[in-house]
């Protein structure tokens, strides 16, 4: 792979994934609502920022044809607590996401990657199946789900080489909002005692450097009209986890698991197998769960001490 177009590219994970292609010399072109600048150098490779609604975004139909490997599909708003459940918000992002399929089939790309996320299957009570029925519990999953299909039946209909690839709850440097891990990080690094339900499901967690990585080898080896999960492969009780970054941060610090009543009495598990991954693309996951949270947590120190600092 020498060149890619990733949208979504200034968000938490297409960060990850532009530092990740630019370390193996892959020309990075980023479709963006708001440009931090118009180039830069990762890596020492060239990093160009469009518009995506501008007369240059237009120009690369032509510019462009035929010489990009993979169009990574990564923007979509509203992935917060607070705007899953704006309908009005997730339909753009389905609009909007056929829009950059059939802008990647006028470039005649090697490969679209759209990524999805366990939200689609979030009734599951076992390992995940990416290709049995979702399940959503709420919009954003809704929505997620209906722009698998949208795409899926476009991409065939126009011949476009398409990939879903399944996202897994991503945690590391730069993820700002709510989740469980960085609300229990900042919780702790507070003096504060996060609260939680029984935290009994069984859970994935993957640093979002292997989830870079894994997509790029969706890009280099990845089998068009198929699915990818994308997960560390390791399945544990939610509540492990939470231990192990309280105990890295101080072992002595408490937590309020069970103090919350649970919204359901089944437990609902967000776990892949990543069989078909590890097949197609020889994708192994490299830093597990304890390293990727010790990498994790001077960025959120960082954060907290800046902002006592104000």
């Amino acid at each position: 792979m020498k060149k890619a177009i990733v949208t979504g590219g200034t968000g938490f994970v297409g960060k990850w994934l532009i530092k990740e292609l630019t370390r193996k010399g892959i020309e990075v072109i980023v479709l963006a609502r708001k440009c931090p600048q118009k180039e830069e150098q990762v890596n020492g490779c060239s990093v160009r920022y469009i518009l995506y609604d501008s007369d240059e975004y237009e120009r690369l139909c032509l510019e462009e044809q035929g010489s990009v490997d993979a169009f990574y599909h990564l923007a979509w708003g509203g992935v917060s607590a607070e705007e899953k459940n704006d309908c009005d918000l997730q339909l753009y992002n389905i609009g909007f996401s056929v829009k950059m399929l059939e802008f990647a089939g006028r470039l005649k790309v090697g490969k679209f990657i759209a990524t999805g996320t366990v939200a689609e299957y979030s009734m599951c009570e076992s390992i995940m199946d990416v290709n049995a029925r979702q399940t959503p519990n709420d919009m954003y999953g809704a929505a997620k789900t209906a722009t698998h299909y949208m795409l899926e039946t476009r991409a065939r209909i126009l011949e476009i080489p398409f990939i879903w690839a399944v996202l897994p709850s991503t945690f590391g440097e730069g993820r700002r909002d709510s989740n469980i891990i960085t609300y229990t990080i900042v919780s702790l690094l507070r003096g504060e005692k996060p609260r939680y339900g029984d935290l009994m499901q069984m859970w994935d967690f993957l640093y979002v450097e292997e989830v870079a990585r894994a997509l790029r080898y969706i890009g280099e080896k990845g089998i068009t009209k198929k699915n990818y999960a994308i997960g560390s492969g390791i399945f544990k009780p939610l509540k492990n986890y939470i231990m192990t970054i309280r105990d890295i941060i101080d072992p002595a610090l408490p937590l309020g698991i069970g103090e919350i009543p649970s919204y359901s009495k089944k437990a609902f598990s967000s776990c892949v197998s990543i069989y078909d991954l590890t097949k197609d693309t020889g994708y192994i996951p490299e830093v597990g769960f304890e390293e990727g949270i010790q990498r994790t947590i001077p960025y959120y120190r960082e954060r907290e001490a800046s902002y006592a600092g104000h």
